[in-house]
């Protein structure tokens, strides 16, 4: 059957990178075939990105929320590694599972990809 983990969380974005993130989102969705990630898995998971239909004042948030197959994790942490190359985004992302294997925190910020263990985060305990 396979194990699931939680992915989401959101990035922080402008009117001039709102369209790079899609962009990006757009390509993996399209081109990206590894770890035997069947066409229509790949359309599911990459379902999980919400977009705003309009920037309100400054920052244009970005969300993502899916529970995906743990062995398919990878694939998303591909496609925000090369999200984080976009000047002047930032995000945040949480990374979890119901037996407790996984505890991760991936952020984004000065264009890295940086993953850490969850820590101090109250409403994830």
């Amino acid at each position: 059957m396979g194990k699931y983990v939680s992915v989401r969380g959101w990035l922080e974005c402008d009117e001039s990178t709102i369209n790079e993130v899609k962009k990006i989102r757009n390509d993996f969705t399209a081109t990206y075939n590894e770890g035997l990630l069947g066409e229509d898995k790949l359309e599911l998971y990459q379902s999980g990105w919400t977009f705003p239909e309009k920037q309100i004042n400054w920052t244009a948030y970005v969300f993502y929320g899916a529970d995906i197959r743990e062995y398919h994790l990878d694939f998303m942490k591909k496609q925000l590694s090369e999200m984080a190359n976009i000047q002047d985004i930032t995000g945040y992302f949480l990374i979890d599972d119901h037996d407790g294997d996984y505890h991760l925190c991936w952020q984004i910020y000065e264009n890295k990809f940086i993953e850490s263990e969850q820590e101090n985060i109250v409403f994830n305990k």
